[in-house]
């Protein structure tokens, strides 16, 4: 038996056993979160987190997750585990940090963040009998989607927006998913999965899923228990949905409240300015997120003119002290290269663009009283290979002898 209660509407406050799970409170349409014994868990603690970090983050943190059947984790992983916490080696220098760190999330098994949330809503497909999963997705989430699926032997039908990565196109071909490309952005792809759903039994693992918010939250804890129960200062996100700050922020709150962490850290968030409605409602003093109409970027992940979890990412970001900035794509690209040539990361445009927001904080001199943090990576350089480093780049061929090599190197 889990620890967890049930599903509790945000809005209204009714609650409804996950026996009868709807994606919406059926009472009001609110947002649903999974809501916890945390007696139960307290009393758990400190045997958290379960085994160690070589096993699926749903054994490790099965304590704080809604599993019935533990029995399926096996049917479902695929080697979704702890990703790694490194220290910065040149980068943070230029912070005026005395401790950056970077949390590689884009180690999950399909290249990016998505997995943690994907592998619970594939265990709970199986658990509530669905046998389809479907999400609208920029690529990423489309990806772990489909590999999941295919695991845990259900089907996948995933909506992308027009413009999409071709490598991340080509993983969810190879994955066997059904692929609706949407002649539009990922706003229109979610219209269209919406109105599918009403018609069809399917398991939508994205936006509104209560299952993988509550996934997705157990990075804080996994930060936390990394440095040895130590919170640093700041931790920042790369936001497009905004699943991932208001997650965490939930796991940090979460940890306050069992008495694990005095506070939670500021929670910083970052946008693209080709879509950064939550920036602007930040910087504005309001929850009322504009509607923007978003131009071209080197990312295809973060352009979400309609954040899910917008409103809750400001609260986060208020609540901690925290802040949201917006970057250029020349800041971002910038950026990924830095990091791959200082540090020895590839990331896609999407996955740097939390280290690009914390240098134009620091720059800002936004950062007093900030002296560790830890910036979120969220996808691997392999999801879009050529955004920052474009095939012109190639070197051409020099014949096949010690005297050309030589020759060639001299000139670099």
């Amino acid at each position: 038996m889990s620890n967890a209660s049930g599903l509790f509407c945000q809005t209204c406050g009714s609650e409804t056993p996950e026996s009868h799970f709807q994606l919406t409170c059926v009472a009001c349409g609110g947002r649903l979160e999974v809501r916890y014994d945390l007696d139960r868990i307290k009393h758990a603690w400190p045997g958290l987190p379960r085994g160690d970090s070589g096993r699926s983050v749903l054994h490790q943190w099965l304590d704080l997750l809604p599993i019935e059947r533990p029995d399926l984790i096996e049917r479902v992983s695929l080697g979704e585990q702890t990703s790694p916490l490194i220290r910065s080696s040149r980068l943070g220098k230029g912070t005026g940090l005395d401790d950056l760190r970077f949390k590689l999330e884009y180690l999950g098994p399909t290249l990016s963040l998505k997995d943690r949330g994907t592998s619970m809503c594939a265990l709970k497909a199986l658990e509530l009998g669905f046998h389809t999963l479907c999400i609208p997705s920029s690529g990423n989430n489309a990806a772990s989607v489909a590999a999941y699926a295919a695991k845990a032997g259900l089907s996948a039908v995933v909506f992308i927006q027009r413009d999409v990565s071709p490598a991340k196109v080509l993983k969810i071909l190879a994955h066997g998913a059904k692929i609706v490309r949407v002649d539009g952005d990922m706003s229109a792809a979610g219209d269209v999965c919406r109105g599918l759903l009403k018609s069809r039994r399917w398991l939508q693992c994205g936006g509104a899923n209560p299952y993988r918010f509550t996934a997705k939250r157990t990075v804080a804890y996994e930060i936390v228990h990394q440095l040895d129960g130590r919170v640093p200062d700041a931790v920042v996100f790369p936001v497009g949905g905004a699943t991932g700050i208001a997650s965490a922020h939930a796991g940090f709150q979460e940890m306050v409240q069992l008495g694990v962490i005095p506070s939670a850290p500021r929670l910083l968030g970052v946008q693209l300015a080709a879509c950064d409605p939550i920036t602007r409602a930040f910087d504005a003093g309001t929850d009322e997120l504009p509607m923007l109409p978003h131009g071209r970027s080197v990312s295809d992940a973060l352009l979400n003119a309609v954040p899910f979890y917008g409103v809750q990412a400001l609260r986060a970001a208020r609540a901690t002290g925290g802040a949201f900035v917006t970057v250029s794509d020349e800041e971002c690209v910038t950026v990924v290269r830095r990091l791959a040539r200082e540090e020895g990361l590839f990331v896609e445009p999407a996955g740097g663009v939390s280290v690009a927001g914390l240098l134009k904080l620091a720059a800002q001199g936004r950062l007093e009283g900030v002296h560790s943090a830890v910036c979120m990576l969220t996808g691997h350089g392999l999801n879009v290979p050529t955004a920052a480093f474009g095939v012109e780049n190639l070197p051409d061929p020099v014949a096949p002898n010690v005297a050309a090599a030589e020759a060639y190197l001299d000139t670099l």
